[in-house]
């Protein structure tokens, strides 16, 4: 799977302003401010996760600002 890592590359490769914004239920202005932004809206990631895996691509929760967990550290 390709994994994309901008919110351009997420919207491009969704189709564009328009597509995203049917996805999501957003406006196509907001979803073209989201352009500029370093992550989506947090209320978007099963919408956008969902309509990538569809397409065959991906792209890190951090774009959403999920944090993943840290290994747990293991005694030496």
């Amino acid at each position: 799977m390709d994994e994309l890592s901008t919110t351009s590359e997420v919207i491009d490769a969704l189709g564009g302003n328009a597509a995203v914004a049917k996805i999501t239920g957003s406006t196509v202005k907001a979803v073209w401010n989201w352009r500029g932004f370093e992550t989506f809206p947090s209320n978007t990631y099963v919408a956008l996760t969902d309509a990538l895996r569809a397409i065959g691509k991906t792209a890190p929760p951090s774009l959403w600002g999920m944090k993943i967990p840290a290994e747990p550290e293991r005694a030496a």
